[in-house]
């Protein structure tokens, strides 16, 4: 009854994050999304008259429709984000508290990453692609895929990038990350000679670092994440990962090689240092784990007891 109100309301809301650019734009397209699930479910409340009760009922209706508990919680925080922007425009929510609105547990997931096989593995595929016929699209996702996995950009980040942003004499892109705060990706001699590959091979003079085949605008993260699929299964790779995977790699592979938190929580543009614990601490962890089970310096278990 109030749905369409209701997501007026909220894209206000959005239209100042834009402005502000306190949201990105795939995380303003994930929260709209997931207002409008809210809103329809809620549709017999005005956004104001929102209750806790509300937040109960709604979160009974999505386990009831078999939702996950993550996707009961994204959808929640973006419902508090919205709430919390509503109340400094001075709307009032007097029988709303939202310190103690009920969310479910959601399990924790353990990092998924690339190995250094895989990894091989997976720029090999797009590199054999090349060697069958050199195409602009092709050198241009070796480019992008280089980028993602040397400097953990996120994907967004990667395809703001425009050419003149390129510091190709300290090696260093500068961007705008997530939240607006400013950082420098920091590129290797291999990836600044990819993304010069792909540079060599246009014909067009658009500014974006990654264009549209034809050259007319800057390549868009749906086509992104198409080409993405593509070499995930000419690469071979089993096991289950996605484009942001390639991030995850970055950070995982680094701290691995004994980079510290700091250091790594910087490249990755984490505002605190505890977050990027959150994410990469189980996953190093485990392979540290692994490799003390395997060094047969901690043996205690005797080799000759299944001996015949």
């Amino acid at each position: 009854m109030y749905t369409a109100d209701n997501l007026k309301l909220a894209e206000e809301c959005f239209r100042d994050a834009r402005i502000t650019d306190d949201l990105c734009p795939s995380s303003i397209k994930k929260y709209a999304s997931s207002i409008k699930k809210f809103f329809t479910i809620i549709c017999d409340k005005k956004v104001e008259h929102l209750t806790n009760a509300d937040f109960d009922r709604f979160i009974i209706h999505m386990k009831e429709k078999g939702a996950s508990n993550s996707r009961i919680a994204n959808i929640i925080a973006s419902a508090k984000w919205i709430i919390t922007r509503l109340q400094s425009k001075d709307v009032a929510f007097s029988e709303l508290n939202l310190l103690t609105i009920k969310k479910p547990r959601a399990m924790k997931k353990e990092t998924n990453y690339l190995t250094e096989a895989e990894i091989r593995q997976f720029l090999e595929g797009i590199k054999r692609d090349i060697a069958r016929r050199k195409t602009v699209k092709n050198i241009r996702f070796m480019a992008f895929a280089m980028l993602l996995i040397q400097t953990g950009a996120r994907i967004g980040e990667a395809l703001s990038v425009d050419i003149d942003d390129i510091d190709r004499q300290n090696k260093e892109i500068s961007i705008i990350g997530k939240g607006g705060k400013p950082r420098k990706l920091y590129l290797r001699g291999e990836t600044l000679q990819a993304i010069d590959n792909y540079s060599s091979i246009r014909r067009d003079s658009e500014k974006a670092l990654f264009a549209t085949q034809d050259g007319k605008s800057r390549w868009q993260q749906t086509d992104a994440g198409r080409s993405f699929r593509k070499y995930k299964r000419l690469s071979g790779i089993k096991k289950h990962f996605v484009i942001h995977t390639l991030r995850h790699t970055f950070a995982t592979q680094y701290l691995m090689k004994g980079a510290g938190i700091n250091v790594v929580q910087t490249a990755l543009g984490h505002a605190d240092p505890v977050t990027t614990l959150k994410y990469y601490a189980a996953a190093v962890e485990g392979v540290k784990v692994k490799e003390m089970i395997n060094d047969r310096h901690f043996d205690f278990i005797p080799s000759s007891i299944l001996e015949r």
